[in-house]
């Protein structure tokens, strides 16, 4: 049965690609023009996970990250590198976008109906001061308890790596069969959870291909109301009295 559920933060809570494309406007205003931002955005995403991994294994800095994926996007697209300078001027225009984001549609109704039948909480990769400030703009202080919300920076590990999975079933006191965890980036989010012994749902709305064919989603969700719809269905069957 299930006992708690757990949310990705960066594009599964709100909509990433909008502070993100603003930031590559601000920095790079004579790319845009001929840069397809979307694809640029979705192999930002898709290369969060390794990018992670490799800070916490001491291969990069989190400059060198912030460097490294911003290059492979424009890649992609046979856009000569940048710098170490534009690529964190592109971090710090981001990061105050991030100031005006706001929930999905939907969110605040599901999150009052589940708040009610289950623990809520929150696993991001990020800096924790950072993560934090997304939070509090999102309102989401109203739903998840401080303690149940999980940095990769707190956790000293990032997703996909299992253990910080683990470490919120310490947190909360559960076993992993008791967990679900609902995020948009298959190979952080759901891989991470999977291994984890967790249940999982994939909130593919980029429309993402999925790259392990043996480790598959509980459930996928194409765009924001189908979420909110399985969410409510959770949330009503959890309070169903038992035959």
């Amino acid at each position: 049965m299930i006992k708690a559920v757990v949310f990705d933060l960066d594009d599964t809570l709100y909509d990433q690609f909008y502070p993100f494309k603003s930031a590559l406007t601000e920095t790079f205003p004579d790319l845009m023009p001929t840069l397809d931002a979307m694809q640029a955005f979705n192999v930002y995403r898709q290369s969060s996970a390794a990018a992670y991994a490799k800070v916490d294994q001491g291969r990069w800095t989190r400059d060198e990250m912030a460097q490294n994926r911003v290059n492979l996007m424009l890649q992609k697209q046979a856009v000569p590198p940048v710098t170490m300078a534009e690529a964190l001027d592109f971090q710090v225009y981001y990061c105050a976008n991030l100031e005006e984001i706001t929930l999905f549609p939907g969110f605040r109704t599901a999150f009052d109906e589940l708040s009610h039948q289950f623990e809520l909480g929150i696993i991001t990769n990020g800096r924790t001061e950072h993560q934090l400030k997304k939070i509090m703009q999102l309102d989401l202080p109203r739903w998840f308890k401080r303690e149940n919300v999980l940095t990769s920076e707190e956790a000293g590990i990032g997703k996909p790596n299992p253990e910080i999975f683990t470490m919120m079933n310490r947190r909360l006191g559960l076993r992993a069969s008791e967990m679900a965890y609902v995020g948009d980036c298959y190979s952080a989010d759901i891989l991470g959870a999977k291994r984890a012994g967790w249940r999982s749902c994939w909130f593919n709305h980029r429309q993402f291909e999925e790259l392990d064919s043996s480790l598959i989603p509980d459930q996928t969700v194409a765009d924001d109301q189908d979420l909110f719809n399985l969410l409510l269905a959770l949330a009503s069957s959890n309070t169903e009295e038992p035959a």
